[in-house]
């Protein structure tokens, strides 16, 4: 069983913007997605931005989403170079043999190489695919289009299993049945976000919490983003309670490696592909 990190892109932002109380210095971040070889099988956590994204956001009814990407998140990315279907090949792998695609969320940055896997199968919490399709989605940080079911995609809505308790989380879902993927839910960042833990037959234990945090002052200060980020990502009240008890976690299971997607010491903590983690 294997780790392998990749980043699909690199955006720059003032560090006060997502982590209050902080600096207002440029820090630059990845878009981080994770490459898990079980079993024989691949298994990406998360896609980020894939091979349509340009075309995406020209949408009219993603204007919002184009100007966060742009102005806010400052984004450098090239289709023909940064996508995973471009970065896996590149690798040893084949995108075509990737067999599960765990979704933390399905906000852009997050869902946007979706239809660059037509051969996975894609599991969504059930609670924010509600979010991500209902009426009023492209006001969020979603874009639609991205995990339309017209393009035949094959997606198996999930949701945790109340009383099945996991490390102080109520409810979790042991996601193969053998314990290396265990879900939950942290919400507050999106309706339905969850985080995934994922042990290693060493008992090396990893948990990818999506977008609860950003950067890794929130985790370790319990410090939130600030107003204005929590105001641009429509983000709920819940979100300081998810922090709250990610940061109670970590302080509980000192070994416990708590990986954001947006982490800014990536590469540095990790090392991105071909280096792994076993």
């Amino acid at each position: 069983m294997k780790i392998y990190f990749f980043a699909t892109a690199y955006s720059r932002v003032p560090k006060g913007l997502f982590v209050k109380g902080a600096p207002w210095k440029s820090v630059q971040f990845p878009i981080l997605n994770a490459l898990i070889e079980h079993n024989g099988d691949l298994i990406l956590l998360d896609t980020g931005l894939g091979t349509r994204i340009g075309e995406e956001m020209k949408l009219p009814q993603y204007r919002a989403q184009a100007f966060f990407n742009r102005f806010v998140m400052r984004t450098v990315f090239d289709a023909g170079r940064d996508p995973l279907i471009h970065q896996l090949p590149a690798n040893g792998f084949d995108h075509l043999a990737v067999k599960y695609v765990i979704l933390s969320h399905l906000h852009w940055d997050h869902a946007g190489g979706m239809r660059d896997f037509p051969n996975a199968k894609f599991i969504v919490g059930k609670k924010e695919w509600e979010a991500a399709t209902a009426s009023d989605s492209h006001k969020h940080a979603y874009i639609s289009e991205q995990y339309d079911l017209s393009d035949n995609l094959d997606i198996d809505l999930v949701s945790t299993v109340p009383g099945q308790s996991f490390l102080g989380f109520p409810d979790s879902l042991d996601l193969f049945g053998d314990g290396r993927f265990i879900l939950v839910d942290l919400p507050g960042h999106s309706e339905g976000l969850m985080g995934v833990f994922v042990t290693l037959p060493s008992g090396k234990r990893f948990l990818f919490p999506g977008d609860s945090f950003y950067f890794p002052e929130n985790l370790e200060g319990n410090a939130p983003k600030s107003r204005l980020m929590q105001k641009l990502v429509h983000e709920k009240n819940q979100v300081n309670e998810t922090l709250k008890t990610l940061h109670d976690l970590a302080k509980a299971e000192p070994d416990l490696e708590i990986v954001s997607y947006h982490d800014h010491r990536i590469p540095g903590r990790y090392q991105l592909a071909p280096v792994y983690y076993e």
